[in-house]
């Protein structure tokens, strides 16, 4: 018959185990080097306007200040092809230099 271990024996060994752990999990903690933490970048983006046909396939583009324009076109397009053409605006990503 095998010998049994005591309760008081088992909860030693059990207390001795987690021990050992904690210690190796603080000499990990140790071990690993702060690194700085990178800071995203903003994008900055801009705003346009986009002349669009009922299937969404873009026809043309304006800067923001030129909203009549970019409507006239869409009108304009409308009368010439008997389609539709609508307007939105869009946030697009600046480039250098803008």
């Amino acid at each position: 018959m095998p010998n049994r271990m005591s309760s008081k024996d088992r909860l030693r060994r059990l207390a001795d185990d987690a021990a050992i752990k904690d210690e190796q999990k603080v000499e990990k903690k140790v071990k690993t080097s702060p690194t700085k933490k990178k800071t995203a970048k903003t994008k900055q983006n801009k705003i346009v306007w986009k002349v669009f046909d009922v299937g969404y396939k873009e026809i043309a583009c304006f800067p923001f200040p030129e909203k009549e324009k970019a409507y006239a076109t869409a009108e304009d397009l409308s009368k010439k092809t008997n389609k539709s053409y609508f307007v939105n605006e869009v946030s697009v990503p600046m480039e250098k230099g803008e």
